[in-house]
């Protein structure tokens, strides 16, 4: 993940969008990730759900929604209660990531900037 200038200004100036956020988790030639991605969080924002009915919905591409949604899944953006329950927003990667900046800027002796 890699967050530029301009995107690093977007969410300074509270600007940052969910299209801003899917390009950064799928950056570069990961289009169809990106774009089945965005379908994907912007259904869970209405609650939980299988990913085979965001799917048939959208009518997406089994493969690379299935790709994608585990892909978000490893990263603790979305989480599920058993292997065939839906999928839902998750807490997880917001919390792995305040809880991890403490420690790495301690270990590498970064001052906290801003």
């Amino acid at each position: 993940m890699e967050i530029t200038t301009y995107q690093g200004e977007k969410i300074n100036l509270r600007e940052f969008s969910l299209e801003d956020f899917v390009l950064v988790i799928f950056p570069g030639s990961q289009k169809s990730m990106r774009a089945a991605s965005l379908v994907i969080l912007k259904e869970l924002t209405e609650g939980s759900k299988t990913i085979s009915e965001i799917i048939d919905k959208h009518n997406l591409p089994r493969g690379t929604a299935y790709d994608a949604a585990n892909k978000m899944q490893r990263l603790g953006i979305i989480d599920r209660e058993g292997k065939y329950a839906p999928v839902r927003i998750s807490a997880k990667f917001s919390l792995s990531l305040e809880r991890l900046a403490p420690w790495y800027r301690h270990y590498f002796n970064l001052k906290k900037r801003g």
